[in-house]
């Protein structure tokens, strides 16, 4: 079996990787990892959509991807009206602010996140797209290393 020298070695699909990354849309700071604090970033688990990890797949540590996409590339997915619903509010336990990031309970158990979009005397107007569905995204990734 032959030894993979680490300059020589690629990200791979369950791969575990360390990371630093920024995504904007335009010129304003969507999401970043703490400046000099890698996160971990595990291959295949679904963390970020298909399309950016396979963007991965093949790079070397030390590598860095730009990655540009467009509203209609459907990263993120495309926003859907239909997430975007009016609650009574009396269903929350306190008057939330606009642009705040609730999690519901869904009636299976599971939780979703949906942002406040309105808030009024009765009624609370909450979106439940992917907070960056619909936007012209740019990524950076520097591949820390692999681990």
């Amino acid at each position: 079996m032959e030894k993979m020298n680490k300059s020589t070695r690629v990200v791979g699909q369950e791969d575990r990787l360390l990371i630093a990354y920024t995504i904007r849309h335009q010129e304003q700071v969507l999401e970043t990892n703490a400046p000099g604090e890698p996160v971990e970033y595990i291959m295949g688990e679904g963390q970020w959509p298909i399309q950016i990890e396979l963007a991965m797949l093949g790079e070397k540590a030390g590598e860095q991807l730009v990655l540009h996409y467009k509203a209609g590339d459907d990263v993120f997915g495309r926003t859907d009206p239909e997430r975007i619903v009016t609650m009574d509010a009396i269903d929350f336990k306190s008057e939330p602010d606009p642009g705040q990031l609730i999690e519901f309970n869904l009636e299976n158990g599971e939780m979703i996140e949906g942002q406040i979009l309105s808030v009024f005397a009765d009624k609370i107007e909450v979106d439940f797209n992917h907070p960056y569905a619909g936007r012209d995204l740019n990524i950076l990734i520097q591949i820390v290393s692999i681990l």
